[in-house]
Parts: C-alpha cells; structure tokens; sequence
C-alpha cells in the first residue's frame, strides 16, 4: 500500500478506535494491530501518539478548511456572503466533530505538543479569515490580525455556545456573521 493511503488507513482506523473505545484505548501499538500492520509502520507514521491526536485533529480540520474554501469559491461573492459561510464554516466544524472530536482535544489538553499545535492552530484560521475578507477588506498587518484574533475568539465562543445548546446553530452563525460584518464595516474602513 502506498504510504499515503497507509496513512489514511492508519487515521480511519484511529477514528474508530476513538469513536467506539475512547481515547484510553489509542495507543500505536493497538492501532497497528486493528489495522493490520507492524508497530514500527504506525511509529513511521505518527511517532508517538500525541503525534497520531494531533495528526487525527488536524485531518478533520484540514477537511473542514476545504468545504469552506470551496464554499467561498462558490458562492463567495459579497462582504455579506462570506461572513456567513466562513461564519457557518466554523460553527458547523465544532457541531459536526462529534464527540471524538472533543475526547481527541482533551487528551491531548495534557501534552506539551498541545500549546503548539493549539496556536499553529489558531495562526491558520486568522490566516484563512484575512484571505477570506481581504478581497472586500483592507487592514493594515498588525491591525488585522488583532482584529482577526477577536473574530476567532468570538467563533469559539458562539460555537461552544451552540455545541451545548445555549444557542441555536442558525443563531450562533447570525451573530457571528453580525459580529463579523459590524467589525470589518466600521466607517473608519475602507
């Protein structure tokens, strides 16, 4: 099998290892025998396993970052539009993960790798907001990603909101997609 689709292989098994026996049951060497191989290919492939939950965390939301990038070339037109997909982008990220998705965060909560990765993170959603805006937006660097790091934040906040049921999902994506237009709309913008 080729080394890319072994890695596929190793992170769906992963998932439902996961999803059916819980965090506490993924190591590398239970992953390799559910799926098939040596000890040594899931090490290769992840080498330890906070490497494999962040390599698990990151490919769900590599997957997500493509739906909405499609999304913005779809339909992406207007200031208005693309607050409202990027703003549903991300509430549906956190409401579709599921809760492997959450098992997957806290148990890396208790790895030093965590803090990278969390920013690493964070630096990739600041950088796919301003592409997202900048054809409707113009800030200055250092202005923008403060700004831009406040729209995260409040993403997270309505999002968490809507995960646990404070809020509806249509009404997180309206008020993010408010705050959203009401930040980068300010008269004193372009």
């Amino acid at each position: 099998m080729a080394k890319e689709q072994r890695r596929r292989q190793l992170l769906e098994t992963a998932s439902e290892i996961v999803r059916t026996e819980g965090t506490e049951a993924l190591t590398l060497g239970y992953l390799a025998e559910r799926a098939g191989v040596t000890k040594p290919i899931a090490y290769e492939h992840f080498g330890t396993r906070a490497g494999l939950l962040i390599a698990l965390y990151r490919d769900y939301d590599e997957r997500q970052t493509l739906a909405m990038r499609a999304a913005l070339e779809a339909k992406g037109r207007t200031l208005e539009d693309v607050a409202g997909i990027v703003s549903a982008a991300y509430i549906d990220c956190v409401l579709t993960a599921g809760p492997e998705f959450g098992a997957i965060s806290a148990a890396l909560s208790a790895t030093e790798e965590m803090e990278d990765f969390r920013q690493s993170l964070r630096d990739s959603y600041v950088a796919e907001y301003r592409k997202a805006f900048a054809r409707f937006v113009k800030l200055p660097r250092q202005e923008g990603e403060v700004l831009m790091e406040g729209i995260l934040g409040a993403s997270e906040a309505l999002a968490q909101a809507a995960a646990s049921g404070r809020t509806s999902r249509e009404q997180a994506i309206a008020a993010l997609s408010r705050i959203m237009l009401g930040a980068l709309s300010a008269p004193d913008r372009p």
